[in-house]
């Protein structure tokens, strides 16, 4: 499989409510050294940003859209996602002080200088790793999950989720993703992983998610808080017959496919989706 580095493909971040001006002495995070040790996954649930990727309604970019990692000094995101036979990738370090929440348009293509775009196509899965620096700790926290365009690709890499949706719920780009962290915390131990679907409409998603794991009980976050969904359980497989209407968060995005022209979006999200031990 071929791989294409796309070089810096993310844009300036705008804060929900309100922008910053950016300074050019703003601090950036450092590099790490190659004596930094890189912990994966061993950040504490309750740590753990919300985090996800959006879809827009062209499918020419998403949202990256990541929640309470302002308790990090810094922090790096690096994605890598499919592409009919190509492996694609964006990496970026985030500003910092990290504004919270904090977004960030990703374009699924790249810009020549003089405007000119091309966009991926046969769009697949990916992996997303957020790397987060935290004072008073000389180890790197990162955060690596898998998403998938589930017009493409209904199961996560990893095999443990999948959605099978209904044809109308197919046509809203959907993307289903680990999300690391939850945006309130949860009174119970997560088994596995957060999982979110999110949408480019408000319409209900509807659809069969199975997630491979045991639990005692699922819950699904609404916009506000947890409550319990109704579910399935046969030999370590749950079963979930969806059917939620989105929750919505409003923001400002930068386009580098129109020569950064701001764009006001709604970001439609499911879940996250929780099973607790």
């Amino acid at each position: 499989m071929k791989k294409i580095y796309l070089l810096p493909l993310l844009l300036a971040a705008v804060m929900l409510g309100g922008c910053t001006k950016k300074t050019t002495n703003a601090p950036q995070p450092s590099k790490p050294s190659a004596a930094q040790k890189l912990l994966i996954n061993e950040l504490a649930q309750d740590k753990r940003p919300f985090t996800v990727l959006i879809p827009h309604a062209s499918n020419r970019l998403f949202t990256f859209y990541t929640q309470n990692a302002n308790t990090a000094q810094s922090a790096s995101l690096d994605l890598e996602y499919q592409s009919g036979e190509l492996l694609k990738a964006a990496r970026a370090s985030i500003e910092s002080p990290i504004a919270n929440p904090y977004i960030k348009a990703i374009l699924l293509g790249s810009c020549s200088t003089g405007g000119k775009c091309t966009f991926d196509t046969d769009l697949k899965s990916g992996t997303m790793k957020f790397k987060l620096s935290f004072a008073g700790e000389e180890a790197i926290h990162v955060l690596k999950g898998d998403f998938t365009f589930v017009l493409g690709q209904k199961n996560l890499p990893d095999g443990r989720v999948t959605f099978e949706p209904t044809k109308a719920s197919l046509k809203d780009n959907l993307i289903l993703a680990n999300s690391f962290g939850t945006p309130t915390p949860t009174s119970k131990e997560i088994a596995l992983y957060p999982v979110v679907i999110s949408s480019t409409s408000e319409k209900a998603v509807v659809g069969s998610l199975k997630i491979q794991s045991a639990a005692q009980s699922v819950e699904i976050y609404d916009g506000t808080s947890f409550k319990p969904i109704k579910y399935t359980e046969k030999d370590g497989l749950i079963t979930i017959a969806l059917n939620e209407k989105p929750w919505v968060k409003e923001a400002t995005i930068v386009r580098d496919d129109q020569k950064g022209a701001t764009e006001s979006v709604k970001l439609y999200l499911v879940g996250p989706i929780v099973l607790t031990k």
